[in-house]
């Protein structure tokens, strides 16, 4: 333990990092806040912050890549990261979790755990390796972005570990943004009523932010309200997900030499805030500051991994993740709309 805290508290790290971590900072801050004033919204089109964030990384990659900011990049986009989806626990209750009966867990149960696995095995398909499978999988089953990027932090790193993540951040929010506009037409093709259908957009669509848009499209406050605590039984999972996803990368062994991934300590932060704010120790400004600082947090780690990532590099990914992305996001649809049908005999 003293080791761990001697690390974070070394003068020079953190003087080294100051540089990076105020770059990274200005960008995310500023494209939170961006978002925050409606800058980002042009008519009915929205670009998350985060895209925001990414992009800009990118674009100052160029002057941003001296060595004068690299430690404080890397700081930003790893422990900051971790901090960010910590923070996200607490805005859940495990009896939110269970408020809306069963059938939500089950289809949010279903859609995480069935769409990682079924990442990793579509990536063998489509001959692309198992980890983007499950990393594309964690994010398309469980939160979008935060998921991709917590579950990044749990993997075997590899010298394409930040352009997957960029990729999937980047994928992951486009794919969801089409599902937010498509989506709430189907309700009278799948004949679901009100409850079903939010637990459709909260059990298909990739992101929080999406799944609130298409269920203030439904014009009712009720579906909007359903489909977003079906949504957030998704977050919920993200630390037996990510766990998940470290038991499938070692359950048959690493290679001789081969580094196994750290075991994923943030995440039981995560756990740790959601059964205090379930307790009722949070107020409710305390969990909005909780939210903000955890949105905040995640968008400086997206700005610190946007420096990190090469356009060129991104651009040679090819078709197939692509692809992947999207037989996954069906996937995770069918798998819902399945369940949703099955648990009319029950």
């Amino acid at each position: 333990m003293r080791g761990l805290v001697g690390r974070y508290l070394d003068l020079t790290r953190i003087v080294r990092a100051l540089p990076g971590v105020a770059l990274a900072s200005a960008i995310g801050v500023a494209a939170f806040m961006m978002d925050r004033l409606g800058w980002t919204r042009i008519g009915s089109w929205w670009v998350p912050p985060l895209i925001v964030a990414l992009f800009v990384g990118m674009a100052l990659r160029p002057v941003a890549i001296a060595p004068l900011f690299a430690p404080g990049v890397d700081f930003s986009g790893r422990t900051l990261l971790r901090v960010g989806v910590a923070l996200l626990g607490a805005r859940l209750t495990f009896g939110d979790m269970v408020s809306g009966g069963f059938a939500p867990v089950v289809v949010a149960a279903l859609a995480v755990f069935g769409t990682i696995a079924f990442g990793a095995m579509a990536a063998r398909w489509f001959g692309l390796p198992r980890d983007l499978g499950l990393l594309t999988g964690c994010s398309v089953g469980v939160c979008g972005a935060a998921a991709a990027m917590a579950a990044g932090a749990a993997l075997p790193r590899h010298p394409s570990s930040d352009r997957d993540i960029a990729f999937t951040v980047m994928g992951v929010n486009a794919i969801s943004t089409l599902a937010m506009v498509a989506y709430p037409y189907l309700q009278g093709a799948l004949h679901y009523s009100s409850f079903e259908m939010s637990m459709f957009l909260g059990g298909a669509i990739h992101d929080v932010a999406q799944v609130a848009g298409a269920g203030q499209m439904m014009g009712d406050a009720k579906i909007l309200a359903d489909a977003v605590m079906t949504k957030l039984l998704r977050v919920a999972m993200l630390l037996p997900a990510v766990l998940f996803i470290v038991w499938w990368v070692t359950r048959g062994g690493e290679a001789a030499g081969a580094a196994r991934p750290r075991p994923p300590f943030f995440l039981f932060g995560f756990l740790t805030l959601a059964a205090l704010n379930s307790l009722g120790l949070f107020s409710p400004a305390v969990q909005q500051a909780f939210s903000m600082a955890s949105g905040i947090l995640i968008t400086v780690a997206i700005a610190a991994l946007g420096i990190k990532t090469s356009l060129a590099a991104l651009a040679a990914i090819g078709p197939r993740p692509v692809a992947l992305l999207f037989v996954q996001t069906a996937f995770v649809a069918l798998v819902v709309v399945l369940t949703i049908y099955a648990s009319r005999w029950f």
